[in-house]
């Protein structure tokens, strides 16, 4: 599979899964006006694919059919002036409301009694310890560990998230949050203190990055999870610096897992196809590189992207209940490589497979000489609509699964013989074969 097609403006058809449309909300600036982007970017046309999967004709993707189609964005970083505009109304705002709060209750006569006579209920002791496994208790355990990263330089200013995972300040984050930086970022920690901190490495399509802040010590590293014991309906925590507002806590659910989402940063470099978590929990531009955990406070996912409501003019950039994480599990082990070696090992299926294609399935245009398909003797034109046990229904979902692989990981791939009826896909039609992912040589 190739990763050579150029971008294209995201579909905006609302009848589409919204997998088809995010961008990354990144860092905290003025949140980008793609619908998606790696803060929450559909997969779309023109999107990097995961190993091996092209897209030969970016053309075929549908035309925006709806202005209120959900479109990915990355957590972008927020200017400064974004933040002091932001800062001035919520200001404003809390001024106004506690103004009228406290006019409402200069003149009365409070008591603990309601009209009705029942004694109104004690306030509970604010000294007491939080139950364990309450968003409370999560958030004070998670809190010392999640980080704010700024970016300051002549062709950069923002500010997004980061996670502690050493004790000596290696931090995890978005490889979007970091990209614009000249190497240095400045890292502040929840106690207030800041340090200087060295970016390591980073990878655009997984989109993770790992920062080295120097001269620190017994720092408070996060307790690593496992998504892949997630549930769908599962109450979970996002923690991060929205718009530059460090150490914001937010809750949600997990809404669903293996969204298969194509995030649009910035530019070409910053794309990234992720087999997300998706989440209702609030995500803004600037929780981008920030932990997404269960109530045992164990990180389970690194906030990276959320959905919006059209482009242009009455676009909405915030959260609308679209936030997308990538994995513990995947961001682990590619933070692990990148601190070993610099770089990321991509699986490869070695097929190419229209983005733009509307069949329920990956269209196979194409089979790479000496890849993994061709040994496994997938022939160009088949359909495919399976990869290790989950049903593919996009050519963007295969490539999310396929990237979600390591190299050397053997999958079964259920697909339809090339002219076969694929408007109703039988059992009896499938065809199952066991393939061994290689290692994408061209990214």
């Amino acid at each position: 599979m190739s990763d050579d097609h150029s971008r294209s403006d995201r579909p905006g058809n609302a009848s589409q899964p919204p997998e088809d449309y995010w961008r990354h909300p990144g860092a905290s600036q003025p949140p980008s006006q793609d619908s998606f982007s790696d803060y929450d970017a559909p997969p779309t046309a023109g999107a990097p694919t995961a190993g091996n999967v092209t897209n030969p004709d970016p053309q075929a993707a549908p035309e925006p059919q709806s202005s209120l189609a959900p479109q990915m964005t990355k957590g972008r970083r927020s200017t400064r002036a974004t933040i002091a505009a932001a800062a001035v109304v919520l200001a404003l705002v809390s001024g106004l409301v506690g103004g009228l709060v406290g006019a409402s209750w200069v003149n009365r006569d409070v008591s603990t009694t309601s009209e009705f006579g029942g004694q109104l209920p004690s306030v509970s002791d604010p000294t007491a310890e939080a139950p364990e496994g309450s968003v409370q208790w999560a958030a004070e355990r998670v809190l010392p560990s999640v980080v704010k990263i700024d970016i300051n330089t002549p062709t950069a200013t923002g500010s997004g998230s980061g996670v502690i995972l050493t004790d000596d300040g290696v931090i995890l984050t978005n490889n979007h949050v970091i990209a614009g930086s000249d190497g240095s970022v400045d890292v502040s920690f929840n106690d207030g203190s800041v340090a200087q901190g060295r970016v390591i490495a980073g990878d655009a399509m997984f989109d993770i990055a790992v920062v080295q802040v120097e001269g620190r010590s017994n720092l408070t590293p996060i307790e690593i999870g496992s998504s892949d014991n997630l549930k769908v309906g599962q109450p979970v925590v996002a923690i991060g610096s929205p718009l530059g507002l460090s150490a914001t806590v937010t809750t949600g659910i997990v809404s669903a897992l293996n969204r298969p989402v194509f995030a649009a940063g910035d530019n070409e470099e910053e794309t990234s196809v992720i087999d997300a978590i998706q989440t209702d929990a609030a995500i803004n531009p600037g929780n981008s590189g920030g932990a997404l955990v269960n109530l045992n406070g164990e990180l389970v996912g690194i906030n990276t992207a959320i959905a919006t409501l059209g482009t242009g003019p009455g676009a909405r950039p915030g959260s609308i209940g679209l936030g997308f994480s990538i994995p513990i599990d995947q961001a682990q082990r590619v933070a692990q490589e990148l601190l070993e070696t610099g770089t990321v090992r991509k699986s490869a299926l070695g097929v190419m497979v229209n983005l733009g294609d509307p069949q329920r399935g990956a269209l196979v245009t194409e089979v790479l000489p000496g890849s993994a398909a061709e040994a496994a003797g997938i022939p160009e034109g088949a359909l495919i609509v399976g990869f290790d046990g989950r049903t593919i229904t996009s050519a963007t979902a295969l490539i999310a699964a396929v990237r979600s692989k390591v190299p050397g990981t053997v999958v079964e791939i259920e697909w339809v013989q090339p002219g076969a009826d694929t408007s109703v896909v039988g059992r009896g039609q499938l065809q199952r074969t066991q393939v061994e992912l290689l290692e994408d040589l061209q990214r």
